[in-house]
């Protein structure tokens, strides 16, 4: 409840939040948590944010998912008058009724205004909460008579969405990214005037900074400018660590997009974003060994090992696992790369053929055919 952020937090916020640099961003933890074994309540939140997953902190910046830590860091951040802590713990589902008893503000509306004065003061970190608040719905906290007068979550937008949306601009000045996503969902929304120019230059602007957004800005001027510059922005952002931008890369080098042909730079940059967990790639690293690519040598065993990477990967989308688990079909099926079995391999077909409009030939025929199906490429 001190109305601002001692200097080291601040020190710390930017590094974590604007360097999108692992060393930097683990000085600022380590400023963070000498902040908090001097009794810093909003270094606790801050310290809380950055085990909450990639929705609140750069995931190349190497932090454990720890959903319990975070909340017990979150609600004793909120507890010993963190307004911040109190606005994520809103945010962050860790408000409980124990907190909003224990936590020195007389509601959720005072400390909002210390949020607010920040804000105004030009703290950018504090613009991108404030444009949460509205964006969110959280505001009706703040004046809960609001909610008679929207009669529809719509409605509600509508008034709020300008209103985050200068927030937003504000945080972006400050080099803060964070509110990106939900700035585009504000434009996307149609609730909220946002014109083409002022868009793009904001866009722009945090690529320079976010290496997804980097890869993000690669992907949206694909097809309006020359292939050499959006592949310019896909290696910006590898280079600085997005896996994302490393497939994409890969995926250049593979059709010679804005840069020349070359499977072994397109397989390199897929096996560093597949070691590195992304699950696309790491069905490209299984299909480059299954089938030999450029100076990849065919190798069943490393292929196999990779789709199952892939397809067990949670992030892993349908498609992704549909071709994964029909090439582990046929690996099981033909004794590749691992101990035959028809059962094993039975299940995984069976599976594959539930979508295997998904799939392309040969491999749709090769799972219908190890099935003893009709194959499409015949009909």
């Amino acid at each position: 409840m001190n109305g601002k952020y001692s200097l080291p937090v601040v020190k710390a916020v930017d590094l974590i939040w604007s360097s999108f640099d692992k060393e930097e961003i683990r000085r600022g933890y380590a400023m963070l948590m000498q902040e908090a074994q001097q009794g810093g309540a909003d270094a606790l939140c801050f310290i809380a944010r950055c085990f909450m997953g990639e929705e609140y902190v750069w995931s190349g910046a190497g932090f454990a998912t720890d959903d319990a830590n975070a909340s017990m860091l979150m609600q004793k951040s909120a507890l010993m008058g963190s307004a911040t802590g109190v606005l994520c713990a809103v945010r962050s589902g860790n408000f409980t009724p124990a907190v909003q008893r224990g936590m020195p503000f007389a509601s959720f509306k005072d400390a909002f205004e210390e949020i607010l004065g920040q804000a105004e003061r030009g703290n950018a970190f504090c613009c991108y909460m404030i444009g949460n608040v509205y964006y969110w719905g959280d505001y009706l906290l703040v004046e809960p008579d609001l909610a008679k007068q929207f009669k529809t979550e719509n409605k509600y937008n509508a008034w709020a969405y300008p209103i985050a949306k200068e927030w937003y601009e504000r945080s972006f000045k400050g080099h803060i990214c964070a509110g990106w996503g939900n700035y585009c969902n504000i434009k996307e929304s149609g609730l909220c005037v946002i014109k083409n120019n002022v868009y793009e230059s904001y866009f722009r602007a945090l690529a320079e900074i976010s290496p997804l957004i980097c890869n993000n800005y690669g992907c949206y001027i694909r097809g309006k400018v020359e292939p050499e510059v959006v592949f310019s922005y896909y290696m910006k952002a590898a280079q600085r660590g997005d896996l994302q931008a490393m497939v994409n890369a890969g995926s250049c080098y593979d059709e010679g997009y804005g840069v020349g042909e070359d499977t072994d730079m397109a397989f390199q940059y897929y096996e560093i974003a597949a070691i590195g967990g992304h699950p696309d790639a790491q069905w490209q690293v299984g299909y480059y060994y299954f089938d030999g690519w450029g100076s990849i040598e065919v190798d069943y065993a490393k292929a196999a090992q990779w789709f199952e990477k892939a397809y067990r990967n949670p992030k892993s989308g349908r498609k992704n696992k549909v071709r994964s688990v029909a090439y582990l079909g046929i690996c099981y099926r033909m004794g590749l790369g691992v101990v035959q079995d028809d059962d094993v391999a039975l299940e995984y077909l069976q599976e594959a053929e539930e979508d295997i409009d998904m799939l392309w030939h040969p491999i749709d025929s090769m799972v219908l055919d190890a099935l003893g199906g009709e194959n499409p490429s015949t009909l």
